[in-house]
């Protein structure tokens, strides 16, 4: 009898764990670039001097996505059958003789060049060739990363966090990456130390970084909204933001654009919040206003009309 099997969950769990650390660190190094004005320094002067400085960290990020991706992709694979993980031929599985029972740690499992064929092969939805494509090259580069001193091998920062978003929405399309972002600052080790306070605001001031760095189609691709667009306040995110912080990021859309629309989109909470549209009465010129009488571009109180 095997002991310990791993479930679909564990792995989906572990993957986004490893993804959510890989991203914490380039958010890290975009949120303190962010601040360079604040400690003095022109962004546009010490910029290029700093992603140099970088290099080791982008790297290392990387490779974590890609272990990361490894392991959601054993989770699919453990949706069908966690056995089709094991490798070798029988003759070299752990002796169901010696003990009672065999972890199921105690066998080695497929290599990661394996785990796409697999899936493929045994799933009723093959994985697209742009995943299979975008897969191997991030898993040969995590391998000249991790097994060389090639100082020749560059990452770049939006190649980290276009990796991480388009591996989690392949895999695990149904869920929203800020959302799960949000969940992992809720419960990070330094929410024990009052953190969870600011978690809002960390998730859409990284958000705003990232939308800023990335192309608009693949904003719109990723977190559904247009980066063209005018953008409000969610009136979810304002209520959950620590305003001691200087709240002060707008990332939600009406959908549909037009001067009539009553839905509001907010890329973190990803679902449409309800607004009505009337004239902020405060001198502003936002029209847009929240169930409860906030303008969402001052936020400013007003009289629902």
């Amino acid at each position: 009898m095997i002991n310990n099997i791993p479930t679909e969950k564990e792995y989906f769990v572990s993957g986004k764990e490893l993804l959510d650390f890989s991203w914490d660190t380039v958010a890290e190094l975009l949120i303190n670039l962010d601040q360079a004005e604040d400690w003095g320094f022109e962004v546009d002067e010490v910029s290029e001097k700093y992603w140099e400085a970088s290099i080791r960290r982008l790297t290392t990020a990387l490779s974590i996505a890609q272990q990361g991706v490894e392991f959601l992709l054993k989770g699919k694979i453990s949706q069908i059958s966690p056995y089709l993980l094991i490798a070798d031929s029988p003759q070299k599985w752990p002796s169901p003789y010696q003990k009672k029972n065999v972890d199921f740690s105690d066998f080695r499992t497929i290599d990661a060049q394996d785990l796409i064929r697999v899936h493929d092969t045994f799933s009723a939805n093959q994985l697209e060739t742009d995943f299979v494509n975008r897969f191997n090259s991030l898993r040969k580069k995590r391998n000249a990363i991790m097994h060389s001193v090639n100082k020749n091998i560059t990452v770049h920062v939006t190649e980290v966090i276009e990796s991480i978003l388009f591996m989690h929405k392949t895999l695990l399309p149904h869920e929203s990456w800020a959302a799960e972002r949000l969940k992992f600052l809720e419960s990070a080790p330094d929410a024990e130390l009052g953190s969870y306070e600011f978690a809002t605001n960390r998730i859409c001031w990284e958000l705003s970084l990232v939308i800023k760095l990335l192309p608009p189609s693949q904003v719109k691709f990723f977190f559904n909204i247009d980066k063209k667009q005018r953008a409000y306040f969610c009136p979810v995110c304002w209520d959950a933001a620590n305003k001691d912080g200087d709240f002060d990021i707008k990332l939600a859309i009406l959908r549909p654009k037009g001067p009539k629309s009553t839905e509001l989109y907010c890329p973190v909470c990803n679902i449409e919040h309800e607004v009505y549209r009337q004239k902020c009465q405060n001198g502003c010129k936002g029209n847009v206003i929240g169930n409860d009488g906030m303008c969402l571009t001052c936020c400013e109180y007003n009289d629902i009309e």
